[in-house]
């Protein structure tokens, strides 16, 4: 097979390009200007975007701190008012334990040294008169607390067993009464106490009257012994 022929047809050389394409194909300062200025403007835009973002983000986490914050401020005035409450809930506490402590310090006192009634009713309205007299003893290791209302002058004394036995065998006259005794002036409303008794068993009461007439007694002892003799039991052991 014979080589092909080649033509001066085949070593054409290639068309040259226009100043116009070379300056499209090969990029400029002004191209290079553009893609810049489009660079910095997104840039921009997204810096923008992420202080938008920053402030919306800050923003709304100061209005949760604030909410937080109300909150927390509602919560503290609720606190405050219950420990108000609590601290008055403690006053009033305290005061009804002082009180308790008080009744019961009355009470222990009461159970230590009671008093007790020994003459305060009658059977019917209790009646004094010229020719009798009301008349008890005083028991040992108590004092007397002699009260009275009538209305009539009561006369009221004190006297030892001996000078008893004396004024009632002269048919309840002071002049055979011997020695010294007590003797209150006559009254229609009387409060006395009587402490002989308190160390000593040797005395009676006595309630006599010069008219007719209705008392209404309360009469009581209240238990107090004495550490020592009293009364005639102490200047006649």
């Amino acid at each position: 097979m014979s080589e092909p022929e080649i033509s001066a047809l085949d070593h054409v050389a290639p068309p040259a390009l226009s100043p116009a394409l070379d300056e499209a194909a090969a990029p400029g300062p002004a191209a290079h200007r553009r893609r810049r200025a489009a660079w910095v403007l997104a840039s921009m835009a997204v810096a923008t975007a992420l202080a938008i973002a920053v402030l919306g983000y800050v923003a709304w986490d100061d209005s949760r701190t604030h909410q937080q914050t109300a909150r927390e401020s509602q919560r503290a005035d609720g606190l405050a008012t219950q420990v108000s409450v609590l601290n008055d809930e403690q006053k009033q506490l305290s005061s009804r334990l002082t009180a308790l402590q008080g009744d019961n310090a009355r009470l222990q006192g009461q159970v230590r040294n009671p008093t007790l009634a020994m003459w305060n009713s009658c059977a019917g309205p209790c009646t004094i008169a010229p020719n009798s007299v009301r008349v008890g003893s005083v028991p040992d290791t108590f004092q007397l607390q002699i009260n009275f209302t009538a209305d009539v002058p009561v006369h009221t004394y004190i006297f030892t067993f001996h000078q008893w036995t004396q004024f009632d065998g002269c048919g309840f006259s002071l002049r055979c009464v011997t020695g010294s005794y007590t003797a209150f002036d006559p009254a229609t409303s009387f409060s006395q106490t009587v402490d002989e008794a308190e160390g000593c068993s040797g005395y009676v009461w006595v309630l006599q009257t010069d008219r007719q007439g209705t008392i209404k007694p309360d009469v009581k002892i209240h238990y107090q012994p004495a550490s020592q003799p009293t009364g005639v039991c102490a200047s006649n052991p």
